[in-house]
């Protein structure tokens, strides 16, 4: 899940999406600049006793197949504060893991798109193989 600006879920989807992560599922969202407020927000109504917590550079999806000893790479600079990736747990297992100030899906694009650098965009896919890594494994 990425975008710009507001989203919105429904009731019907809170209930969908928590029932989703609850049975096993997994969601990945990347805040493509803009997105940080209404994704905290919805993330409430799906979890209202939980709040995100930053994950620690020595948690396990920074470490499953490529090495990120710093966390999060940063792909894009936006506001030029440092990357963050966040999660909600439930029964210990991350459900959700949200990027902050850091865009890897933009590296994940066509070349032309965002004109990363090769090494940036390379980067990004390694990092993007260790979230799939961590969900097809936990």
């Amino acid at each position: 899940m990425t975008g710009h600006g507001n989203i919105n879920f429904s009731d019907y989807e809170v209930q969908r999406l928590r029932t989703y992560l609850m049975q096993g599922g997994f969601l990945y969202a990347d805040d493509d600049y803009g997105m940080d407020k209404a994704f905290r927000r919805e993330m409430k109504k799906v979890f209202p006793d939980q709040e995100l917590i930053e994950l620690p550079f020595s948690y396990g999806i920074y470490n499953c197949h490529f090495h990120f000893p710093n966390g999060v790479p940063k792909t894009h600079k936006h506001d030029g504060k440092p990357p963050q990736g966040f999660g909600l747990f439930h029964n210990g297992r991350l459900v959700v893991y949200y990027t902050y100030e850091s865009n890897p899906s933009d590296g994940w694009d066509d070349p032309d798109v965002h004109g990363d650098p090769e090494s940036v965009r390379q980067e990004a896919l390694r990092f993007g193989t260790n979230i799939v890594v961590w969900v097809l494994t936990h």
